[in-house]
């Protein structure tokens, strides 16, 4: 009994600490643009810190859809309840420049910012509704802002 109380002690912590994977899946009112953010599932890298942001666009056909995928710690962070992505042209996944995020090209913009009205003291279940708003920032220094819906992503 002693040995498969270790044997089940050892498997748990090898796993590295992983934890189901959360975020956020959002979309503008008029369902033109998704943007998709989820934390690290590794607790040496912070659950709590985000991973990947990725922009779509659900309208263009399947395949064509992804605009940007943004990636810790390189082109994207967070602080509490934004996650704000610099668009980095020389990034394979966010090069492609021409395409339209809300009328505006992905290379005319510097940074992508998400902020949601999340709090970990009042968690939210898989599924349930919060506002956030979406503000992209040119490299002119015009400002664009958008009103997002988003589903709390919870892995089961």
């Amino acid at each position: 009994m002693k040995s498969l109380l270790s044997v089940a002690l050892v498997s748990l912590f090898s796993v590295g600490f992983s934890a189901q994977a959360d975020g956020f899946v959002c979309e503008n009112l008029d369902s033109t643009l998704s943007v998709k953010v989820y934390n690290h599932v590794k607790a040496d890298e912070g659950t709590r810190n985000v991973a990947v942001m990725v922009l779509t666009d659900p309208q263009l056909q399947v395949g064509n859809r992804t605009i940007a995928v943004l990636r810790a710690p390189k082109t994207l962070r967070s602080d509490r309840l934004t996650f704000s992505g610099r668009v980095d042209l020389r990034f394979s996944e966010s090069s492609r420049k021409g395409e339209l995020i809300l009328g505006t090209k992905l290379g005319e913009l510097k940074t992508v910012a998400l902020t949601t009205d999340f709090s970990y003291a009042l968690p939210l279940m898989h599924g349930e509704e919060l506002d956030a708003t979406l503000k992209l920032t040119k490299r002119n220094g015009d400002v664009i802002k958008e009103e997002m819906i988003c589903n709390r992503y919870l892995k089961n």
